[in-house]
């Protein structure tokens, strides 16, 4: 049964209640029928579960196939450096779980008090896991409402509903019957769960307790298993790591059987065709993602945002659709004059409004009644305590140069006629020196206006005529028209008792108000246009309100209501079009994140109440408040704004678009190593020469010389003018068309280098092709050694030009990055040390002269020319953003 679309006698009749309430025995039944009125709990994620899942993507499963190779080849250090990426990624790993039940916990939180109800014809207090439908319970003033229940009575009630509908005002209540398809934020006839009584009391019917109310509605949603989905950077590793691991062992055992088909030795074929394997694997991978997660992690920090789950931020960084919550995120969360209008002329309000009205006595006497018929006051912190739009207007008088203390000294209340939904109007009656008493009086403009025989024109009372009327209704509709908030102000003197009446007064003006954009999100919503992000803007506001905020911030496109949203069948269209949704439900946002994931979209969520948690935890990314969300909000969601400002997410993005260029150049320049190192050996066991590299060699090269310059790249700073670029699409692979066509060119380069010059130490030594050479022989050690080393220097020089996609070594600003600098320069001492130290007798090598290092860096020049000529002619117009 719709309860708020029936009579209260209806509702009465059909959940069995009367005036004097249930008796204790029919609540016991009813208990036992419905159960507690608690949310129900869910089993727990076992630690183990989660320890589990850190070992299940395909990288993993390379590189503990990488450490059982590593030791039988006796390579120790090789296994112990795995190992421990391995045991730190999953650490990392494991610390990023128990979001969803923590947001289970947190709606439990939200229960627990105690309820005044009517049971057996007297008022009791109960546990509010106790109640049961058909209880009729009291609500005053500050009680947290205990379950979904309809209004049989009140006097003055509001309700502050934000958790569950985004109303970012106090909800006025009333008893008579709603329409059915009237959404949830429009149902006055009903309080729900979890929300606060701002202001009033009220008598009601219990309708649903536990699970069967909207707060239980929502935390089913939650409740749905969902924290399966992987991120798409998750997603991208995997499917980068299951093609490597193909390309892997299709290599090795190509490799192995070739050379072993050549005459070579049987073990040390097999021991070359391994470390090859072992080579391509990347374990730096995932010491990479993880290291550079954790520092974009950091950076945010000082940016006023909190991740929970480090694939968060890269995951940002290919949204390419923020839905967004307005109230508190877009707009300041405070109701904040914005227009004034008083004697016939529209005045901007704000911090800058006394030079523009100075002078003026209307505007002195519009401002002083908005302040003294208030009971807003201000509180030791600074700030004001009360309904928030007569805080408004004290910050409005005050901004003008009144102080409130002052006033009330000057002008003390002595009696009021209080506010109430029928009247629409609140008049106080106050002390004026010199001049008796006057009365001061605020309300809707319309109802004020009857009531209203005079007005101040030019600090006068002239009689109030029809076009005077007309003018101000017509700035009125105006004001509203611009989801503007309006009153009206009145005055008049009054001399005895029975003249304090709210009849024959004299109009001062209007205040229209709202809650105002953030200056810095304008700017926000601009970067994200220029980014190729879509923002939505999602709120429980009307939709004429969220209409205006979305002009204000450059929002543009279709608005819908979620009225509008249950009529179609398919919004998988409309969230294309629409930009702006108004009055939706919990379900309605679940939905509208996976028609845009349907869509192809990355969707980052943000939030902050109740209702928003659902939709937090579907998004890609739920991005949850600080400062001004729920608890419930926070942990569903994957990273926390402490400052709760819009523009803080936009930060994120750019941060997590950096974190996939770190990466890409990462695997780029890891891969012109690995897949030049595997070609060398391969060609050359074709074109019928021994190994130039040996075993040990490559997995130096893998470790020391190669790993470290690519892991340093994980820390490059933000490329210049990255929100200039689309986003990131879901089918983005790391390795994309343009970086398969550079890795080839490069590796050509790099291999006919080390095969070029191990070929010329040869021959320069006097071999001739064909000529079987021994692992001692002197001359196989010369040329294996400037192969070697050839191959260190080459992607030494790579890891420079991986640093940009479209700028050349000498454009670039190659030392910006002091690790990259510091992993080239201690890898070139340690490969010295190899080559000039006792430890070349274990690697294999020999020194080199001044002639051979100039060589080297001869063909060091070569690949630094193709690099330039690449860059100058493959540089693709979407990438010209990438400097």
């Amino acid at each position: 049964m719709e309860f708020y679309s029936e009579s209260i006698e209806k509702v009465l009749g059909n959940l069995g209640a009367g005036s004097e309430g249930l008796s204790s025995e029919e609540a016991r039944h009813r208990l036992e029928k419905y159960g507690e009125n608690r949310l129900r709990a869910e089993e727990k994620i076992s630690v183990w579960a989660i320890v589990r899942q850190q070992f299940q993507s395909v990288l993993v499963g390379l590189l503990i196939f990488a450490i059982v190779i590593s030791l039988m080849l006796g390579d120790v250090l090789e296994s112990v450096v795995i190992g421990c990426i391995l045991v730190a990624n999953s650490v990392i790993g494991f610390l990023q779980e128990f979001r969803a039940e923590k947001a289970l916990e947190a709606l439990k939180r939200i229960s627990g008090l105690k309820a005044k109800v009517l049971r057996d014809g007297h008022v009791v207090k109960l546990e509010t896991n106790l109640l049961v439908p058909g209880d009729i319970i009291l609500l005053e003033t500050g009680d947290r409402i205990p379950a979904d229940a309809r209004l049989l009575e009140h006097m003055n009630l509001e309700s502050q509903e934000s958790m569950l509908t985004g109303e970012s005002t106090p909800v006025s209540k009333a008893t008579d019957v709603v329409s059915s398809e009237a959404p949830l934020a429009e149902r006055f006839n009903m309080v729900y769960s979890g929300t606060i009584v701002a202001k009033g009391r009220a008598t009601a019917v219990v309708t649903g307790t536990g699970m069967q109310t909207e707060l239980g509605r929502i935390a089913e949603l939650l409740s749905d298993e969902k924290d399966g989905r992987r991120s798409p950077l998750q997603k991208k590793i995997n499917h980068f790591s299951r093609r490597l691991a193909f390309i892997v062992v299709i290599a090795a055992v190509l490799m192995f059987l070739l050379t072993w088909w050549s005459g070579e030795d049987l073990l040390e074929t097999f021991k070359t065709a391994i470390s090859l394997a072992v080579a391509a694997i990347p374990e730096g991978l995932p010491a990479v993602v993880a290291l550079t997660l954790a520092r974009g992690v950091q950076r945010m920090v000082k940016k006023n945002a909190i991740v929970r789950h480090l694939p968060a931020i890269e995951t940002l960084g290919s949204s390419s659709v923020i839905c967004s919550d307005k109230t508190g995120t877009m707009t300041e969360n405070r109701m904040s004059v914005r227009k004034l209008y008083a004697d016939g002329k529209e005045i901007e309000a704000g911090e800058n409004q006394t030079a523009e009205t100075a002078g003026r006595n209307d505007l002195e006497l519009l401002f002083r009644i908005g302040a003294l018929c208030n009971d807003a006051r201000p509180d030791p912190d600074g700030g004001i305590f009360g309904d928030p739009t007569e805080a408004a207007l004290l910050l409005s008088a005050k901004q003008y140069g009144l102080d409130f203390s002052e006033l009330n000294r000057k002008y003390p209340r002595v009696d009021e006629i209080g506010f109430d939904s029928d009247r629409k109007m609140m008049s106080t009656l106050h002390e004026v020196p010199g001049k008796g008493k006057e009365m001061y009086t605020k309300g809707a403009p319309d109802v004020l206006l009857k009531r209203c025989t005079h007005i101040m024109k030019n600090d006068e009372k002239v009689p109030l005529d029809d076009e005077l009327s007309r003018d101000i209704l017509k700035k009125n509709e105006t004001f509203a028209a611009n989801a503007l908030r309006v009153l009206g102000f009145a005055w008049k003197e009054v001399g005895g008792s029975d003249d304090f009446a709210e009849e024959k007064m004299v109009f001062v003006g209007l205040q229209a108000m709202n809650d105002p954009p953030r200056p810095e999100v304008i700017d926000a919503v601009a970067e994200c246009r220029n980014a190729g992000i879509k923002v939505i803007m999602i709120t429980g506001d009307q939709k004429l309100t969220a209409e205006a905020i979305g002009r204000e911030l450059g929002i543009t496109g279709r608005a819908m209501t979620g009225v509008d949203l249950e009529k179609i069948e398919d919004i998988g269209e409309v969230v294309e079009e629409v930009s702006i949704f108004a009055r939706v439900s919990p379900e309605q946002k679940i939905n509208i994140v996976e028609a845009l994931q349907k869509n192809e979209h990355v969707v980052a969520m943000t939030g902050d109440g109740v209702n928003d948690a659902p939709a937090l935890k579907q998004a890609d990314i739920g991005v949850a408040m600080g400062q001004g969300g729920t608890d419930v909000a926070r942990e569903a969601s994957t990273m926390v704004l402490t400052d709760d400002n819009f523009a803080s997410i936009v930060k994120a993005v750019e941060e997590g678009r950096a974190i996939f260029d770190n990466l890409r150049k990462f695997v780029f320049s890891l891969l012109a190593g690995n897949i030049s190192e595997v070609l060398i050996i391969i060609l050359a066991v074709l074109v019928g020469l021994k190994l130039p590299l040996v075993a040990i060699q490559i997995l130096w090269v893998n470790l020391v010389t190669d790993g470290l310059p690519a892991l340093a790249l994980g820390f490059e700073p933000k490329a210049r003018n990255i929100m200039r670029r689309p986003p990131i699409a879901k089918n983005t692979f790391i390795v994309d068309r343009l970086m398969i066509i550079r890795l080839a060119v490069v590796c050509f380069v790099i291999i006919s280098g080390c095969l070029g010059l191990y070929i010329y130490a040869l021959y320069s030594s006097g071999w001739s092709w064909g000529e079987a050479l021994d692992s001692s022989n002197p001359d196989y050690l010369y040329a294996s050694t400037m192969a070697f080393t050839t191959l260190v220097i080459l992607e030494m020089v790579n890891a420079f030009h991986a640093k940009s996609e479209t700028e050349n070594i000498f454009t670039v600003k190659a030392f910006s990055n002091p690790w990259l600098t510091a992993a080239i320069a201690f890898s070139l001492v340690m490969h010295l040390m190899v080559l000039y130290s006792p430890m070349n007798q274990v690697f294999h090598s020999v020194p080199l002269d001044m002639a051979d290092w100039g060589i080297i860096l001869g063909a060091s020049t070569v690949l630094i020319i193709v690099d330039m000529v690449f860059k100058s002619i493959a540089r693709p117009e979407h990438l010209a953003s990438r400097r």
